[in-house]
């Protein structure tokens, strides 16, 4: 008996920048978010499908800040029944507030 294949699903991406930090503007570059969740896990099935959610979220966007970006992924992993890997995402990329929150301030 022969089986048809699934046809795979694929995600338009109109997002062509990404607004960092800093303000600056850099080429959006969907490989950097797996390489973030690679270093999450190792569990090939549950990258994919973070990676395939994230990237359906963001489907729409033609620019994007960092910051929604990790918010995304953290709120995906969380919605996902994956807290700690939410938490460790946050703890290896951590957002741009948490780390103002503890620069002194220098007047020179």
């Amino acid at each position: 008996m022969n089986k048809q294949k699934p046809q795979q699903s694929h995600i338009q991406i109109t997002v062509r920048f990404v607004e960092k930090k800093n303000g600056k503007k850099a080429v959006f570059d969907a490989r950097k978010i797996l390489r973030s969740l690679n270093h999450l896990t190792h569990d090939d099935r549950l990258i994919r499908r973070i990676n395939a959610l994230v990237l359906a979220q963001i489907a729409g966007y033609a620019q994007i800040d960092t910051l929604t970006i990790r918010q995304l992924i953290t709120s995906t992993l969380i919605q996902l029944d994956h807290p700690e890997l939410a938490k460790r995402y946050e703890e290896y990329r951590p957002s741009a507030v948490k780390k103002t929150e503890f620069q002194q301030l220098s007047f020179f």
